[in-house]
C-alpha cells in the first residue's frame, strides 16, 4: 500500500480523505494556512482520524511515496523528495488559476472539470496525467458539474493516483501549449451593473454564481441588491441595436424581458429580502436597469 500524504484544507481535503483512505496509507495533512480559530470543525476531524500536521518540509525525513494536493492555496516550492499531484479545478493546459472552470464558463466554454497533473516550478503548468470534463446544459449551472466532478474524484481518482504512483501512467507535458490564467473572482463579479453585454455573457455568469454553489447573481435596484433566482433566454429574438437595461416587455407570467448588447433575456424570479418576487411587479416597460 503506497504511503502519501495530503495536502490542502476543508471540505475538498475531507472529501479527498475518504475517497482515498481504503487504497492508500495516508501519513498526515500538510495545511496552507492556520486557520483553527475559524474552522475547528476542520480540526475536530482531523483529530478523529488521527491524522497528524505537517509541512512540506516535514516529508524529508517520513518515508512515503508521495503528495497528493487539493484546495491548497499557496505556491508550492518544489523538491525532490517524491512526487507531487495536485487536483486543479480546471481543464489543463488551457486554464490555469483560481477559479479557472468559471473562467472557461466566462469564456463560453461549457465543457468545465479537473485535472491532476504533476507540481513543477511553473503554477497549474506540470505533466497532466489525468483530465475529467463535464459539458454543462443550458438548465445547468456550474452545481451541476461540480457534484459530477466530486464523483469521479470518489469513483475513479484513486486508481488513477495509484497507478501515476507506480509509473503505470505517463504525464503529458503542457510545454509550448498555450493557456489562460485565471484570477479569483468575488461576490461582486456577480452584479450586473452594466447591461451592455451579450444574452450568454450573462447566461454564464448565472451558471457560475446561481446558487447553491454561489452567491447568487444580482442586480441592483433603487439601492436594494436584487438576486436573479430565474432567468432565461429569448427563443427567435433576433439580434438588434437598441438601450441594454431597458425594460422592453411584461409577460402575463410575470416575468419581464431586458434588453442586452445583442438581444435580450428574460428575467423571471427576482428574491428580495428572502422572499421570491415577480419582476413584472417590480418594473415596467422603458424603465433602465
Amino acid at each position: 500500500m503506497k504511503r502519501i500524504f495530503l495536502a490542502g484544507f476543508g471540505q475538498p481535503l475531507i472529501d479527498l480523505y475518504e475517497s482515498l483512505k481504503g487504497r492508500f496509507d495516508i501519513v498526515g495533512v500538510i495545511l496552507d494556512y492556520e486557520r483553527r480559530a475559524k474552522f475547528p470543525l476542520f480540526y475536530d476531524f482531523l483529530a478523529s482520524q488521527k491524522l497528524g500536521i505537517y509541512s512540506f518540509e516535514d516529508r524529508k525525513n517520513i518515508v512515503h511515496d508521495g503528495t497528493v494536493v487539493i484546495n491548497y492555496n499557496k505556491i508550492i516550492t518544489i523538491d525532490q523528495v517524491s512526487p507531487v499531484l495536485n487536483i486543479h479545478m480546471g481543464l489543463l493546459p488551457v486554464y490555469r488559476g483560481n477559479n479557472a472552470n468559471a473562467w472557461a464558463l466566462l469564456n463560453g466554454d461549457r465543457t468545465v472539470g479537473y485535472t491532476l497533473h504533476e507540481v513543477s516550478e511553473v503554477l497549474d503548468g506540470g505533466a497532466i496525467y489525468y483530465t475529467f470534463g463535464y459539458e454543462i446544459q443550458d438548465h445547468e449551472t456550474y452545481f451541476h458539474a461540480k457534484n459530477a466532478m466530486s464523483s469521479d474524484i470518489k469513483t475513479k481518482l484513486p486508481s488513477v493516483i495509484q497507478d501515476v504512483l507506480e509509473g503505470k501512467i505517463t504525464g503529458t507535458s503542457q510545454e509550448n501549449h498555450g493557456f489562460i490564467y485565471a484570477a479569483k473572482l468575488i461576490p461582486e463579479d456577480g452584479i450586473i451593473t452594466n447591461w451592455n453585454l451579450e444574452t450568454s455573457s450573462i447566461v454564464n455568469r448565472n451558471m457560475i454564481f446561481s446558487r447553491p454553489l454561489g452567491t447568487g447573481l444580482k442586480l441592483l435596484h433603487e439601492g436594494t441588491l436584487l438576486e436573479i433566482s430565474k432567468l432565461s433566454t429569448i427563443p427567435n429574438y433576433l439580434n438588434s441595436t437598441g438601450i441594454p437595461g431597458a425594460v422592453v416587455l411584461k409577460n402575463t407570467n410575470g416575468s419581464v424581458w431586458v434588453k442586452t448588447k445583442d438581444t435580450a433575456i428574460s428575467l423571471d424570479e427576482l428574491v428580495k429580502d428572502g422572499q421570491a418576487i415577480q419582476p413584472a411587479d417590480l418594473f415596467k416597460i422603458g424603465q433602465r436597469l
